[in-house]
């Protein structure tokens, strides 16, 4: 695994990750979202993000590439959040992990698929 593989994984697990602990901070203790509303919310918005955790973990390429649709669908989240003025901060923080996420995707896509093209040419 060549060194911008290796950085391009750990961009996406970190963006990934910190997208993930943002919400659930946000929801539990930053917002105070009301007991009744908890589960709907962290179901809706931590829910998406959990299909492609096996893929991102094992590296697959394929579930790397799909998740660059996931990654621009939390961007427009972050956006949505950074509208209000009592979000300003946590639709930021959502938008900066998810263009986090996006890129390390798109870059481990492309290196790695080229890498295993390569391998597979010699």
């Amino acid at each position: 695994m060549t060194s911008i593989i290796k950085t391009s994984r750990a961009i996406t697990l970190l963006g990934y990750f910190s997208l993930m602990a943002g919400f659930y901070a946000w929801h539990l203790w930053l917002n105070r979202t009301p007991d009744y509303q908890i589960s709907i919310l962290l179901l809706l918005q931590v829910g998406p993000l959990l299909f492609p955790l096996r893929g991102l973990l094992s590296g697959k390429i394929y579930t790397h590439a799909w998740s660059i649709y996931l990654s621009i669908v939390y961007f427009i989240i972050g956006v949505w959040y950074s509208s209000a003025e009592h979000s300003l901060w946590f639709g930021v923080y959502t938008a900066f992990t998810s263009i986090m996420f996006l890129t390390g995707t798109a870059m481990y896509t492309r290196y790695a698929s080229r890498a295993l093209k390569a391998d597979a040419g010699e």
